[in-house]
């Protein structure tokens, strides 16, 4: 039975046994048997009273159980795959009634949606009894309906503890709970100390037990006491501006859904009874619960699911009743008493498929980028990704190397070191060693790793035909393979100018020689500790700064690969179109999956580039800008219309306040972002 329904049985015996008691004062013996009858319910009733108590619940490694409602939980954290922002009108509604039909509700059965300002939860429940085979194949299914429009990850052991937060309630509880109760002796005299006692007893007894404990967890003072979005017919367009206008209002709330078997049989008949009222008996006041009953048939025959619902907040929302009441865990009790009828569209209205925090990891290492449309933060959580790879992606003047510099700074006051190739020289306010790669430059024929001097003459050539558009590569191998691999670069390429029969590629070994490193060489130790490497002096030379970028991140590539570690590093390439078209870069991005080190590529177009490249950068930052650029990157990254008309209406940084309007995709997330840009890295004529 459940618990409010018990509690009524109770309040009506209590009733008839105090009036019995004005008759005959041993009626108070019934009062014994009611109090030893509904012990639990009656101390955890007159607990609530003093502090916000939660119910019975057992918290096991996966699941909380609750054996008086007999009520289980599962709680999974969940981040939206569908962004509200981005879907258009009639796709956000079909999307939320197809995962509602798809879930498949009964009675018993609900799912929670419940929404704090620094995550989202979906709480998946039923009622059901040991060995819970029916709540496994509920959960079974609705885990996987859930995981087409959530990333998903479940809550268990210790999270899941803390997650309930529950505590010992205080002693002073106890005291004014028994001393409170002593009304029953002044009332009844000498005969209302027995019952007194037994009272007493038991609650001593749960005290000492610890059965029931105070809730501190998923608290909310609001809770759903008319749904009037049921008395309209709400369109598309209605339900899409509600969810935008709720959650732009409301932070933390929780929506409880179930099904409705009794909705159509109740809606028909209380049309019926509307209509006759109205007709036979001419009682006008009929009129609204006619039209009332008449627009849920209407909505109910053009395909909306019947449900129940609850909303639970702790401000008042315009187009939902809500009635004050005590803070209390009432996420974990659902109250029958206070599921309203609904259906799906207005479900629709409360769902959180909304932009937020593309994280998952408790504790992980979060980044900002900004705010969706709604002002919302948009957070990326490094540790959540399955490579610390990302590309920035626009066309000049939009604001793409503020953004680079903006994630760089927050990325090294984070403790990430970080590495940038600098064509321009406009990294140089991050605070890290300004190193000219004409000066300085790393030993590339020397790789960190202990890889065979064959392979690496191998990388260098294919580097060289690929840069200098050589095709002859045979005879390159051949001119660089006879030199021992512990002579730095510089001697190496010195002598094979001098040997090869190819005027041309003793050119390009001259320039290659004499044009990086004429100072030095920079150490793989002073290379982990972060630099800016700034190819401006060589920029005038486009095929040797594709060559040396290649290098450089060859040479990192050695010296991280095949080591399964935490992001610890990151290789920032500005003007990155002068290597993403290298096979090469493919191969380094994919063997630096989980190795420490991540790759941030910094480009205006996509031109030329191998979409497996793409698709192997879990975090993509794609600026707005004009229709051609857009156009030209569309196939590239999937767009849609929507996202077309958000990026098409960037505009320069300084236009908006320090922002750039962006799309920011991560796996199948994808969100319309304002990405926040640090005054204090504005770029500045050099």
């Amino acid at each position: 039975m459940i618990f409010t329904t018990r509690i009524r049985i109770m309040i009506t015996a209590l009733t008839l046994i105090i009036l019995s008691s004005l008759i005959t004062r041993y009626a108070l013996i019934a009062l014994v048997v009611l109090i030893i009858i509904f012990r639990n319910d009656l101390v955890l009733l007159t607990l609530s009273t003093r502090h916000s108590v939660g119910p019975q619940l057992v918290v096991r490694d996966n699941y909380v159980y609750d054996p008086v409602n007999k009520l289980i939980h599962s709680f999974l954290l969940a981040e939206p795959i569908h962004d509200l922002l981005r879907l258009s009108e009639d796709r956000f509604v079909n999307l939320v009634n197809e995962m509602l039909l798809r879930l498949n509700l009964c009675d018993k059965c609900y799912v929670a949606f419940i929404v704090t300002s620094d995550r989202k939860l979906i709480r998946v429940s039923m009622v059901d009894e040991p060995p819970f085979n029916d709540f496994k194949a509920f959960q079974a299914n609705a885990v996987n309906v859930l995981e087409d429009y959530f990333m998903l990850k479940p809550i268990k052991g210790d999270e899941l503890r803390n997650l309930i937060n529950q505590s010992p309630y205080p002693a002073s509880s106890l005291v004014i709970v028994l001393v409170a109760s002593l009304v029953v002796p002044l009332l009844f005299g000498v005969l209302g100390i027995i019952p007194w006692l037994t009272f007493a007893t038991i609650v001593i007894k749960h005290y000492l037990s610890g059965r029931f404990t105070v809730n501190n967890g998923f608290l909310f003072g609001r809770i759903s006491a008319r749904n009037e979005l049921m008395t309209s017919k709400l369109t598309p367009a209605d339900v899409y501006s509600l969810a935008k206008a709720f959650h732009n209002t409301i932070s933390d709330y929780a929506l409880i859904i179930s099904g409705n078997s009794e909705l159509s049989i109740l809606a028909t008949r209380e049309y019926h009874k509307a209509s006759e009222s109205l007709v036979v008996k001419e009682r006008g006041k009929s009129y609204p619960g006619l039209l009332y009953w008449r627009n849920v048939i209407d909505r109910l025959s053009t395909g909306e699911l019947p449900l129940r619902l609850m909303l639970l907040c702790n401000r008042g929302f315009e187009y939902v009743s809500t009635i004050k009441s005590k803070a209390a865990s009432y996420a974990l009790w659902v109250p029958e008493g206070f599921l309203l009828n609904g259906l799906s569209h207005d479900a629709a209205v409360f769902i959180p498929l909304i932009g937020g925090r593309l994280r998952l990891s408790e504790g992980g290492r979060v980044i900002r980028i900004g705010v969706d449309s709604l002002g919302k933060p948009v957070e990326v959580d490094l540790d959540s990704l399955p490579a610390g790879h990302m590309l920035l992606l626009g066309p000049t003047g939009m604001g793409k190397s503020w953004a680079a510099r903006t994630i760089l700074a927050r990325l090294i006051k984070m403790g990430l070191r970080v590495v940038v190739i600098d064509p321009h020289g406009e990294y140089g306010n991050l605070g890290l060693p300004n190193i000219d790669v004409s000066e300085h430059f790393v030993d590339f024929l020397n790789p960190v790793s202990k890889v065979e001097g064959k392979e690496t003459i191998l990388r260098v050539a294919q580097s060289i035909s690929e840069a200098f558009n050589v095709s002859d590569l045979d005879l390159i191998l051949s001119d660089l393979g006879g030199f021992n691999e512990h002579e730095d670069f510089r001697e190496a390429f010195s002598k094979a100018a001098e040997a090869t029969y190819s005027v041309e590629l003793s050119y390009i070994y001259s320039i290659i020689s004499n044009s990086l490193g004429r100072r030095g060489l920079i150490t793989p130790e002073e290379l982990r500790q972060g630099m800016v490497l700034s190819f401006k002096s060589i920029l005038p030379n486009p095929e040797l700064t594709a060559f040396a970028m290649n290098q450089v991140t060859a040479y990192l590539y050695s010296m991280f690969a095949g080591k399964m570690s935490k992001l610890s590093s990151i290789l920032a390439i500005d003007e990155a179109y002068y290597v993403m078209g290298s096979k090469l870069m493919e191969l380094y991005v994919r063997g630096l999956r989980k190795s420490g080190l991540g790759v941030m590529l910094i480009t205006q177009t996509l031109t030329n580039v191998s979409s497996s490249l793409v698709q192997n950068m879990p975090l993509i930052i794609m600026m707005g800008g004009p229709d051609s650029y857009i156009i030209e990157s569309m196939s590239y990254l999937k767009l849609d219309q929507n996202e077309f008309e958000w990026l098409r209406l960037g505009l320069a940084p300084h236009m908006m306040g320090n922002r750039s309007r962006a799309l920011l995709i991560e796996g199948p997330v994808r969100r319309q972002v304002l990405v926040d840009l640090d005054p204090r890295l504005k770029p500045t004529n050099n």
